[in-house]
C-alpha cells in the first residue's frame, strides 16, 4: 500500500455544531480550514456515535471502534459485577470528569488498538484517551487537571486552546514525529456555560482557525506541508436547555437507593440502583436483580418489578427515547411515536418496527447493510441511530435502561450542576450526532461516520487497518 502523506494531524473541535461551523465557512470567516482543508480535499457533515459525549466520541477516531466494542459506554458508568464483588474497588464506577480520566486508557477494551499504538512516534495533546504515547508525548498527562481547575476560578478556557497550540507547533517541529492528535476544549466549555450561539462560542471557532494558519505556516517553512494529512473533526453538537428532567430522582421515587454523581460516597454501599447522565443528554439506569447485583438480567427482569417503567418514563417530556436490551440480545427503543427492535449480525442489522417507528423514519426496510443504515437516515432527525443504539449494548457497562433526552431538556436538575447548564449533548438527536468533518485529500461520497476516520488516517499513511474495527476508509 503506498503511502500518500508522511504524517498526519487531527483536530478534534469539541462541541462543535455543524450549523455554525458551516454559516463561519459560507462567510469567509475560517479562511484557514477553507484553503488547506477544504479546497484540496473536502468538507461534510459527518454521524458521530451515542452517546455522543466528550471522551466516549473520541473513541471512534483513535480505534476506529463503536464505544460499547470499545467497552466505554458512557463519560459516567457503573459495573454492576465489580459492585457486587469487590466492595472496597474504585474501579466499580467512574466518571471521567477531573481525575477519573486518567483511567480512560485502562478502561479501554484490550482489543482496541489505537493510532498511538500503530503509528509511531505519536503525541496526544489534551484528549483523555492516550494509550501508546507514553509519558513524554502525552500532554495532557500532568497538565490536564491543573488547567481544569484554572477555568473553574476564572471562568475562562482560553489558556488550555493556548498551551494547546504551544505543544501542536512543538509536534511539528519533531520531524520524525507521525501522528499529532489535538483537542480544542473551549467551544464546547463555553457552550455549556454561555450557549452554542454565544458571541464567546462562535469566536473560538476563528480561533482555532488561526491556529489552524500558523501550523500550517510553520509545516510549509519545514518543507512537510505538502506531505502531512490535515484532517478536522468533533465529538457531538450542542443544544440550547429550556427545561430540565431530573432522572436520578425519578429512579429514587421508584424506592431505590440510587448512586450517581456527586452522591457517589453516601452510595459506596448497599446502593440498589445507579443513574449515570453525561453531556445531560444521556442517561444510563442500572437496577439490582431480584437477589443481588450481578449477573446483568434483561429488561424483562425488571419490568417485571416495575411493568410501568418505560411509560412512567416517556410520560415525561423530556424524554425522548428509552433503551433497553432482552434477555436474548435484541436491543428495543421505545418512544411516544412507537416502538422497535434491533438486532446486530456482523455487516447487517435488523430492524422491526411495532406500531408506529420511534424515530419517526418512512418506511425501512427490515434487514439492513450497517451502510445502508446510514444512508437512509443521515439527514434525518435521528441519523444513524438504528445502530447507534444496539452498538451500544455490546459493552457490559452498559446501563439496564438508557435514556436520551427530547431536543431543549437535560437530564439533570439544575440545581445538581456547579453551573447551570444553558446547553447539553449526548441525545440521539441530530443536533448532536451530526458533527464537521474536513480533510485535505479527497474522499469517495458516501456518508460518513466518525469511525471512518481511523482507517482513513492508516490509509493515507501507506499502514495496514486492523481487522474487526467499525470505520471503513474514505478514500476509496
Amino acid at each position: 500500500m503506498a503511502a500518500k502523506f508522511q504524517r498526519a494531524f487531527f483536530f478534534l473541535l469539541d462541541g462543535a455544531r455543524t450549523d455554525i461551523f458551516e454559516e463561519l465557512l459560507a462567510r469567509g470567516e475560517l479562511p484557514n480550514i477553507a484553503r488547506y482543508l477544504v479546497e484540496p480535499g473536502g468538507y461534510r457533515a459527518a454521524t458521530t456515535v451515542f452517546p455522543s459525549v466528550t471522551g466516549v466520541a473520541y473513541i471512534p477516531y483513535l480505534t476506529g471502534m463503536f464505544p460499547g466494542r470499545a467497552n466505554i459506554p458512557g463519560y459516567r458508568w457503573f459495573d454492576r459485577e465489580r459492585y457486587q464483588r469487590r466492595p472496597l474497588s474504585f474501579m466499580r464506577f467512574r466518571n471521567y470528569h477531573g481525575l477519573g480520566s486518567y483511567l480512560m486508557d485502562r478502561d479501554l477494551a484490550k482489543t482496541s488498538r489505537t493510532l498511538f499504538e500503530l503509528i509511531k512516534p505519536s503525541s496526544n495533546i489534551f484528549s483523555g484517551i492516550s494509550r501508546g504515547t507514553g509519558i513524554r508525548r502525552n500532554a495532557a498527562y500532568f497538565r490536564r487537571v491543573p488547567a481544569a481547575l484554572k477555568f473553574f476560578r476564572t471562568g475562562s478556557w482560553d489558556h488550555v486552546d493556548e498551551a494547546g497550540e504551544r505543544f501542536l507547533l512543538r509536534a511539528a517541529s519533531r520531524r520524525r514525529e507521525k501522528f499529532t492528535f489535538h483537542t480544542t476544549y473551549s467551544i464546547d466549555e463555553y457552550s455549556h456555560h454561555h450557549g452554542p450561539f454565544s458571541a464567546r462560542v462562535r469566536a473560538r471557532y476563528g480561533e482555532f482557525d488561526g491556529v489552524l494558519g500558523r501550523l500550517v505556516g510553520s509545516l510549509r517553512k519545514s518543507g512537510q506541508l505538502e506531505s502531512s494529512l490535515l484532517m478536522l473533526g468533533a465529538d457531538h453538537g450542542h443544544t440550547e436547555v429550556k427545561a430540565h428532567f431530573d432522572l436520578e430522582s425519578f429512579i429514587e421515587r421508584l424506592g431505590y437507593k440510587t448512586l450517581y454523581f456527586p452522591k457517589q460516597m453516601q452510595r459506596w454501599l448497599g446502593a440498589t440502583a445507579a443513574v449515570m447522565v453525561a453531556g445531560n443528554g444521556v442517561g444510563h439506569i442500572y437496577l439490582k436483580g431480584p437477589a443481588e447485583w450481578s449477573p446483568r438480567h434483561g429488561a424483562e427482569v425488571h419490568l417485571e418489578k416495575h411493568p410501568t417503567l418505560v411509560e412512567d418514563l416517556l410520560a415525561n417530556d423530556g424524554v425522548d427515547h428509552v433503551i433497553y436490551r432482552a434477555a436474548g440480545g435484541e436491543v428495543h427503543v421505545r418512544s411516544r411515536r412507537g416502538a422497535a427492535a434491533i438486532t446486530l449480525h456482523d455487516d447487517d442489522v435488523t430492524y422491526k418496527v411495532s406500531g408506529g417507528d420511534p424515530f419517526g423514519y418512512g418506511p425501512m426496510p427490515e434487514r439492513m447493510s450497517r451502510l445502508d443504515i446510514l444512508e437512509r437516515t443521515a439527514d434525518s432527525d435521528y441519523p444513524d441511530a438504528p445502530l447507534q443504539v444496539a452498538q451500544l449494548f455490546d459493552s457490559p457497562r452498559a446501563g439496564d435502561f438508557v435514556v436520551s433526552a427530547a431536543h431543549g431538556y437535560d437530564l439533570r436538575a439544575a440545581a445538581k450542576e456547579r453551573v447551570e447548564y444553558l446547553s447539553c449533548h449526548g441525545s440521539l438527536h441530530r443536533d448532536h450526532m451530526r458533527v464537521p468533518f474536513a480533510v485535505n485529500v479527497p474522499t469517495v461520497s458516501r456518508p460518513a461516520r466518525s469511525v471512518d476516520a481511523f482507517p482513513t488516517i492508516l490509509d493515507s499513511l501507506g499502514m495496514q487497518t486492523p481487522a474487526g474495527i467499525d470505520g471503513r476508509t474514505l478514500l476509496g
